[in-house]
């Protein structure tokens, strides 16, 4: 962990942007306070605004479920996930999930860091998945 200096985001405390239904993403840490290392970001996401199925083609990512409950698809599998719960996915694996009820907080560790400027642009040319090695593979589940 190359985290020279401490860090500390409180509630709200990161550069946030909403979008959709009240959806939000808020940056923790992002790459530049980590070496390069790994990023987090807390994506509040509501019914309705859930991405695509997706690979990340650069780096893993972990989630952890903080509140509500989705189903995630990961791979050719299909699982309900409640608070608390935790996962780790390799790059190169399709994914993405729909929210069960109306909002979940998942909390999203980037593994190389890089990734998280897609959730929270700095500026508009950060809204292109290409350059983040995003791929889209099928439509949002339902």
């Amino acid at each position: 962990m190359p985290v020279k200096e401490p860090v500390l985001t409180g509630p709200k405390g990161g550069r946030i942007v909403s979008y959709g239904a009240g959806s939000s993403a808020e940056l923790k840490i992002e790459g530049e306070q980590s070496g390069g290392e790994w990023a987090v970001v807390e994506w509040e996401v509501h019914a309705g605004d859930e991405p695509p199925i997706h690979t990340h083609t650069r780096e893993d990512e972990t989630l952890y479920v903080l509140e509500g409950s989705i189903t995630a698809f990961v791979g050719d599998q299909r699982i309900d996930v409640e608070a608390g719960s935790y996962a780790a996915l390799p790059q190169n694996l399709p994914h993405g999930l729909t929210v069960k009820d109306d909002l979940a907080r998942i909390l999203i560790i980037f593994e190389p860091a890089g990734f998280e400027y897609f959730l929270v642009p700095r500026d508009e040319s950060d809204s292109d998945p290409a350059k983040f090695g995003l791929e889209i593979v099928g439509p949002a589940p339902e």
